[in-house]
C-alpha cells in the first residue's frame, strides 16, 4: 500500500497548535471538503467519518479526506435520499456523527453533510459541538436537541456554499 505525504498534518493538529482558524481560512477548506464529498456522493459513497482528524491539508492549501476505512458504497443514487439507499450500521466518531446514525434509523449521504458541519463547527471554534460532555452525554443530548436544528443549519450552510445540493 502506498500513501501520499501530506507534510501538513491533519486540520486537528493544526487547531491544537494554533487554535481556531480564520473565518476566511475554514471557509476557504469547507469549500474543498464539500467539493470532494460532493465526487464520492456522485459516485455513490459515503465517507461515513469526516472530522478534522480526517482532512488533511496540504503546503499549499489543497485540502485532502483520508481514511476510507467506514466509506460504505451505495446501492444507487436518489436526489430525495429513500430508503433504498440507506445505511442502517453505526460507523463514525460520536461528536461528528448525525443523529440518524446514533438512532440508528437509517442514514445515507446526508450524514456526511452532519459531520461536514460538525467539522465546520470544529474549525471555528477549535472543538467539536459538545465537546465539553462525555460521550455518551453528547450522543445522547444529540438525539433530544441537536436534532430539531439539524436542517435548517444545512439549509444555511447551504445558501453560502451553493455546491452543496440537498
Amino acid at each position: 500500500i502506498f500513501m501520499e505525504f501530506v507534510p501538513g498534518g491533519s486540520i486537528s493538529s493544526i487547531i491544537h497548535r494554533f487554535g481556531p482558524l480564520p473565518e476566511i481560512v475554514f471557509c476557504k477548506y469547507t469549500t474543498q471538503i464539500l467539493q470532494g464529498v460532493a465526487y464520492l456522493h456522485e459516485n455513490r459513497v459515503v465517507h461515513r467519518d469526516i472530522k478534522g482528524n480526517n482532512v488533511m491539508l496540504m503546503p499549499n492549501g489543497v485540502i485532502k479526506l483520508i481514511d476510507f476505512g467506514c466509506a460504505k458504497r451505495l446501492a444507487w443514487v436518489s436526489l430525495n435520499g429513500t430508503q433504498s439507499e440507506m445505511l442502517n450500521s453505526v460507523h463514525g466518531t460520536p461528536y461528528w456523527m448525525a443523529p440518524e446514525v446514533i438512532n440508528e434509523s437509517g442514514y445515507g449521504r446526508k450524514s456526511d453533510i452532519w459531520s461536514i458541519g460538525c467539522t465546520v463547527f470544529e474549525m471555528a471554534t477549535g472543538k467539536p459541538p459538545l465537546a465539553s460532555m462525555n460521550r455518551i452525554l453528547a450522543v445522547s443530548l444529540h438525539q433530544v436537541i441537536i436534532t430539531e436544528y439539524t436542517y435548517l443549519a444545512i439549509r444555511h450552510i447551504s445558501g453560502w456554499f451553493p455546491i452543496l445540493r440537498i
